[in-house]
């Protein structure tokens, strides 16, 4: 389990200490990831990082808000590596080749920072304004460039058309799958603990996903137009 105010032995607690600015908005973000939007508190917040509640309002004006630069600040970095990546891919291999490469990858870096993955998910389970951030902001802009290459590779000829939404379930399914607590891990999901025995599963899994956009597998018993 996270902990956003974790102790050291030798060291101030967040009680004892003042934090920064910077440090605040990491503990923020970890409560969420770790309890949710809805079950962190401004006041809880502030206890644990050692200032007052109207401090912290001060500063950040809501629990919105607060929520929002987390996003901003852990969130956005993120994303926007997994699609200067993809462009990087884009610009000197073939659409199909770049997915080949990108797909791997852009699965690892994000299994490897599991506090963002339970941070997006945790609203992104719901609907509401959060949700709307973050899909709008951060997961659309790199889906829509993952969707436009997939079509290139289609009209190339190297993928059979598939709709976006069957393509996002299948990324973001597993993407989802991966948010375990930490308490169930060694039961539920032992290979999280080792990190080569899970690059080693998002490899499978990534080849898996790609074999089945392969013009070459099977052709799907659904739909088969794309947008």
């Amino acid at each position: 389990m996270m902990n956003f105010c974790p102790r050291r032995r030798g060291r101030p607690s967040c009680q004892q200490a003042a934090l920064s600015r910077e440090q605040i908005i990491e503990r923020a973000f970890l409560a969420f990831a770790e309890l949710g939007y809805e079950q962190v508190s401004l006041r809880s917040l502030a206890n644990h990082c050692g200032i007052s509640d109207s401090l912290l309002h001060h500063h950040f004006g809501s629990k919105q808000q607060l929520w929002q630069e987390a996003a901003d600040t852990y969130i956005a970095p993120l994303m926007a590596t997994l699609t200067t990546n993809l462009e990087a891919l884009a610009a000197n291999d073939r659409p199909a080749q770049a997915l080949r490469q990108n797909l791997p990858q852009s699965l690892k870096n994000m299994v490897s920072k599991p506090a963002a993955l339970a941070f997006i998910f945790r609203e992104g389970d719901l609907n509401n304004e959060r949700s709307e951030y973050l899909r709008q902001r951060y997961m659309r802009p790199y889906l829509q460039r993952l969707d436009i290459l997939f079509n290139q590779a289609v009209a190339e000829g190297d993928f059979r058309p598939i709709p976006p939404a069957a393509r996002h379930v299948l990324i973001m399914g597993f993407l989802r799958s991966m948010v375990i607590p930490a308490h169930l891990q060694d039961e539920l999901a032992p290979h999280l603990i080792n990190p080569e025995q899970t690059n080693a599963l998002i490899d499978d899994i990534a080849q898996l996903l790609l074999h089945g956009f392969s013009q070459s597998s099977p052709p799907l018993l659904g739909a088969t137009t794309h947008d």
